[in-house]
């Protein structure tokens, strides 16, 4: 096992949103959601976090288009999340990959899930593979006591092949 297996992280589903009346050549919504990993507060005040969001991906696309995220918590008891989000994500009338989903404040906010924090994009930068992206707290909401799910919750490894390479 290499160091970096060693390292704990948490499993969050990312999601962003950017509205189809702000965009020229869309007449619907432009919604992408995926399972994120690497997430990390890095400031109290203000306060900040860093996200990881591979370079090729929907998701990264949609938040560059607009300029926010929404990093949602998984319980404990929702494993299952992370294989129904860690592909091409499908959108459907309410429902993101077969999980509920509200627009609120230009943001797809999922159903039944401990809880949710929303960034502003305050800066971003291209290393590696993926987009390093930093955001300032917008909003949160949080269920009290509900427990969080990390990776020493699952045996699921975020791309498992790279790691085992490294």
């Amino acid at each position: 096992m290499s160091t970096l297996q060693k390292m704990t992280y948490g499993h969050y589903i990312l999601t962003a949103l950017k509205p189809a009346n702000e965009l020229e050549s869309r007449e619907r919504d432009y919604i992408a959601a995926g399972v994120v990993n690497w997430a990390s507060q890095i400031s109290f005040e203000p306060t900040l976090v860093m996200i990881a969001v591979k370079k090729d991906s929907d998701l990264n696309e949609t938040i560059n288009y607009s300029e926010h995220f929404t990093l949602h918590y998984l319980a404990k008891d929702q494993a299952d999340m992370i294989a129904k989000f860690s592909g091409k994500s499908e959108i459907s009338e309410g429902k993101i990959n077969g999980l509920s989903f509200t627009k609120q404040d230009d943001e797809a906010i999922l159903a039944d899930l401990p809880g949710y924090a929303t960034f502003k994009v305050e800066r971003f930068e291209n290393i590696g593979d993926h987009s390093i992206y930093y955001g300032s707290l917008v909003k949160e909401e949080h269920k009290d006591g509900a427990p969080v799910l990390n990776t020493e919750d699952t045996p699921v490894q975020y791309n498992q092949q790279i790691m085992e390479e490294a």
